[in-house]
């Protein structure tokens, strides 16, 4: 009988450890969609050994890797019901893998340019897959829990991939950087031994609770949270991206001071990620009320700080939101569409992400009509504050409702 007990318990700690390493290997994807950019550092030494290269075609070996990811973003929705989840998954961790070997060993900048677009088609492949297997898995506390812990890992692939690459960079030359992508074949090798294939179009009988089909009110629903979704995070880029200027131009600090400033902004965000399952067991439905309302009053406080202490708070606070919005309305925008379809939403709401990124220097000049960093930032604080303010009175108008039809 004894023996029998302990067969059992060591069955459970085996099916727990399992789990366990299921749910890594699926956060651990989160590691490289936001560390596009880490290789900004090679720039300098990319221009040096070739001197007649533009500063511009410098900048776009960074940046040409969010654009074929965002055009894979697009296209595996797609692709992911013809092929299923774990081809997915190990095709793009491989071609990631692949572009990296092929960056470390350019002769020549065209070659390093098809290398890195090969890289963000890589990682575009499984991007959404990032999210929406946490959603398909997992459900109750455990999916707020590990949504937030996806955020987390973005954070961490952004500011632990610049660093790593920094510290490759002193011992060794610009190809040598792009060595940190060989975590795809980490990624690849945990996927394929912990990860099962997942299929879209055979969830909806497996899975109970959820809606079967998309109504009129879910679509309208999915496009406020849309909505949101775009405008808090052209306010997070705008902070991203303009902080370290305003520093600057204010006398507060250094050049250095400022790009601290963003890496205690991401500080904040993987900490905001890491704690987003408790704040949703508190406060629920108002977490995006809280989210929301912090990044207005944090950004307020960049715009009346006098020194580096208040601008650096500040973007901890606009990072600390980010931890907490972005898994909070993903999980609540999955939540109105039936299983099958979470890629899709998956896919429609990260081209609000990717939308803000890109559309951000135009939408702050649109909305700037100070025309300074300073102005620019207390208006973001309104818009803001006007958002925490709609979001409150849906919640209270949801709150009686329920209440009369309690009542009723």
């Amino acid at each position: 009988m004894r023996e029998h007990r302990l067969g059992l318990i060591r069955r459970f700690m085996k099916m727990k450890k399992k789990s366990g390493m299921m749910a890594f290997s699926v956060l651990a994807l989160s590691l490289l969609p936001m560390s596009t950019g880490a290789t900004a550092a090679t720039i300098p030494g990319l221009m040096k050994q070739f001197p007649g290269l533009s500063a511009e075609t410098a900048e776009l070996t960074v940046t040409i890797p969010s654009f074929t990811m965002a055009l894979l973003i697009v296209i595996s929705s797609f692709l992911v019901k013809r092929f299923g989840t774990k081809k997915m998954v190990l095709g793009g961790t491989a071609l990631t893998a692949v572009g990296a070997i092929i960056s470390m060993m350019a002769p020549n900048v065209a070659t390093l340019l098809f290398a890195r677009a090969l890289l963000g088609a890589g990682i575009g492949m499984f991007n959404t897959l990032c999210i929406s297997l946490i959603d398909l898995l997992y459900s109750g506390p455990t999916r707020e829990r590990l949504l937030g812990f996806q955020n987390t890992f973005q954070g961490l692939g952004a500011a632990g991939g610049a660093l790593i690459v920094g510290i490759i960079l002193s011992v060794a030359n610009w190809h040598m950087a792009f060595a940190f992508y060989l975590i795809a074949v980490v990624l690849l090798v945990l996927y394929a031994l912990f990860v099962p294939e997942v299929r879209y179009d055979h969830v909806d009988a497996q899975h109970d609770g959820g809606p079967t089909k998309l109504t009129t009110a879910a679509k309208s629903q999915f496009a406020y949270y849309w909505v949101v979704l775009f405008i808090v995070m052209v306010f997070y880029m705008t902070v991203n991206v303009k902080i370290p200027s305003y520093i600057l131009e204010n006398h507060f600090g250094s050049l250095s001071v400022g790009s601290s400033a963003v890496v205690i902004m991401s500080v904040g965000t993987m900490i905001g990620g890491m704690i987003y399952g408790n704040v949703y067991h508190l406060f629920k439905r108002y977490t995006l009320f809280l989210a929301v309302l912090i990044e207005a009053v944090s950004v307020f406080a960049i715009s009346a700080a006098n020194s580096a202490i208040g601008c650096v708070a500040g973007a901890f606070g606009v990072g600390f939101a980010f931890g907490l919005f972005i898994p909070f309305i993903f999980s609540k925008g999955l939540s109105f569409v039936p299983k099958r379809m979470g890629n899709d939403a998956t896919t429609v709401l990260m081209l609000a992400t990717n939308g803000a990124n890109f559309l951000c220097p135009y939408v702050s000049k649109l909305i700037n009509i100070g025309g300074t960093d300073h102005s620019l930032f207390m208006i973001s604080g309104v818009i803001a504050t006007v958002i925490a303010v709609i979001e409150l009175i849906k919640l209270m108008t949801h709150n009686h409702l329920r209440t009369a039809s309690e009542n009723a």
